[in-house]
Formats: structure tokens, C-alpha cells, sequence
């Protein structure tokens, strides 16, 4: 949510005709996150987020945005796009596709414990299921091909260590059946600062960046790496289980899944070390610029590939 194209009042005000908000009473720049430009709007009628797109083509965000309206429709707690007077759900701003998107209530919860990881798992899974009548396509932007073309351009990023690391990952993937397990809509990013708590009371999800249709397993290996660790990175077992008992009371998971979960542990861990490394190696220009350091994912790859009958042992225990 850095600022990379910067928006003059006189411009925002043109755009916010389109709407039905009422009078711009603030609009303030968001410092935060990686991939898109990004202000606060206070107007008469409340509060707001206003979304410069960076990279997405208009076929992507009709995919995004309508799936945030479609899963707010059937009561799945997420960020809800306003469309303007036409009903359309994004237009143009300084050259960018942008949405103006319901601002949430909550706080980001920085150390979730097993009651978070629970609400939070139970809404994955109410998403899931809630997709599953989504019409929209939209392929995984980051899948196994982006990982494979990501690491021959950061080649000169990589040693000999972190080249085996990758190797073993993607030859571990190559014999698995990954596009047979049940796949719809998913998140795919649905980290703990991608949620807001008013207390422990989910607040919603937001940042639908890389929402696209793949394997629901992703989605729950990418919150069990960030919402059931420890410092060090190890799965708490607590978090786990209150995670993926409570996932299951709304979906219950297949066999395949479980058993392909340790594995997508690391093909996570994978998908997101490279991310941000390549953000790293290739910046872009903004006037507030933030990213994220890959060092967290390398080491978490390195630790799930270490400990995979150990990581299989624990997550077994919910079939």
C-alpha cells in the first residue's frame, strides 16, 4: 500500500463525483504494504480506502473486486467495494485503474493466539465456501510457473544453498497431483495484517491483491506459516489445531488435502520468499515505498523442508 502515483486534490475531487459520498472531509497517504497506490478517505457518509492500481489489467480487478461483492453478499466478513452512480466498481484516476473500498473497523492483531486462529479459520472456510458459485476466473498470478521464471531472473540473487533449496521444492511439487486437490476462489495472501480484530471479534479481511482460483489448501498453508508460529518459525500446535478444527466445522477437508498440507507449507514459504525478494532486487519508484524483507520465507522454507515428517505428524492428527 505504498504511494507510487501521487493524487492532487483537484483530482480526487473530479473522481469522487462519480459517487455518492458526500463532501471530502480527509484524504491521507498509506505508507504500508508492497504492491499498490493507497489513501484514506474520511467523507460525510464515513470512512474509506481509495485504491491506485498498479499492475492489474481491468479483467483481474473485475475478477477482484466482484469477488469481494460476491462474498459480501453471503456474509463473509471482508472489504466491500463501493460502486459509483453507474454501479461500476473501479474507473480511472491519474492514469490508474482505482476502487474506492468500505474502510473496516478493527485493529490488526501483531501476535494472533489459538481464539484468533480459530475466527479466522472458520471465515476461510465460509469464503471458500461462499465462492464456490463465483463465476470468475482468474488464474494464480504467482503459481509454480512464476516461481520457475522468478528464480532464473534472480539468479545472481541466489547462492548455491538457496538454488538446492529451491530445486528440492519445485521437484517435490512436479510429483504431486497439485491440480487435482478441490480448488475455487481463495485469498492467497491472508496474512495476520490482512485482518482486523475488534477484539476478538473478526472486524473482516481485506487486501484481495492476489485473490484468484486455486487449491483451497494454499489458502490455509499460507495462515497456518504466519498465524501459527513462533518466533522461530515453528508450527504452535495449539494455533494449528484451533485453525484447522475450526476451518472444518464449516468445510471439512479431504484427505488429499491433509496430506499435501506439508508440503504446501514449503511451496508457500517458496511463493513468498521469492516475492519478496524479487520486490527487493527489482524496487519500484513512489513517493512512500515499503517492502517487505525475504529473509523470514527463506528461513521458513528452510525449516519446513528440515522438519516435513515432523510438520506431517502434527497436521495427520486431523484426519
Amino acid at each position: 500500500m505504498s504511494v507510487y502515483t501521487p493524487v492532487k486534490s483537484a483530482q480526487l475531487h473530479q473522481f469522487l463525483a462519480r459517487y455518492e459520498l458526500g463532501k471530502l472531509l480527509q484524504f491521507t497517504a498509506i505508507a504500508s504494504g508492497i504492491t499498490n497506490t493507497n489513501y484514506y478517505l474520511d467523507t460525510e457518509t464515513g470512512g474509506f480506502v481509495l485504491t491506485l492500481y498498479e499492475h492489474h489489467s481491468d479483467d483481474e480487478l473485475d475478477y477482484i473486486l466482484g469477488l469481494q461483492q460476491h462474498l459480501v453478499k453471503r456474509s463473509v466478513r471482508c472489504s466491500e467495494p463501493v460502486p459509483d452512480r453507474r454501479g461500476d466498481l473501479f474507473s480511472t484516476l491519474n492514469q490508474r485503474p482505482a476502487a474506492i473500498i468500505h474502510r473496516l473497523q478493527g485493529q490488526v492483531q501483531p501476535e494472533p493466539g489459538s481464539l484468533h486462529c480459530a475466527v479466522v479459520g472458520a471465515e476461510l472456510a465460509r469464503f471458500h465456501l461462499a465462492g464456490l458459485d463465483y463465476p470468475g476466473i482468474r488464474p494464480n498470478p504467482r503459481d509454480i510457473d512464476w516461481v520457475i521464471a522468478v528464480t532464473d531472473m534472480l539468479d545472481a540473487n541466489l547462492n548455491a544453498r538457496d538454488r538446492q533449496l529451491i530445486r528440492t521444492t519445485l521437484q517435490a511439487a512436479n510429483q504431486s497431483d497439485l491440480d487435482g486437490l478441490p480448488q475455487g476462489a481463495i485469498h492467497a495472501d491472508l496474512f495476520h495484517d490482512n485482518a482486523l480484530f475488534i477484539g476478538n471479534e473478526l472486524g473482516g479481511i481485506l487486501d484481495f491483491d492476489y485473490a484468484c482460483s486455486g487449491s483451497f489448501v494454499f489458502d490455509i498453508a499460507v495462515l497456518l506459516n504466519d498465524w501459527c508460529i513462533d518466533n522461530r518459525g515453528g508450527l504452535v500446535t495449539s494455533r494449528v489445531n484451533a485453525t484447522l478444527e475450526a476451518y472444518q466445522q464449516q468445510r471439512c477437508l479431504e484427505t488429499v488435502e491433509i496430506e499435501v498440507l506439508p508440503l504446501m507449507l514449503r511451496i508457500t514459504a517458496l511463493r513468498f520468499w521469492l516475492s519478496r525478494l524479487y520486490d527487493k532486487a527489482f524496487p519500484l519508484s513512489g513517493e512512500l515505498t515499503f517492502v517487505k524483507s525475504p529473509d523470514s520465507f527463506r528461513e521458513l522454507l528452510e525449516l519446513r523442508s528440515s522438519q516435513q515428517n515432523e510438520t506431517a505428524e502434527l497436521l495427520f492428527s486431523q484426519r
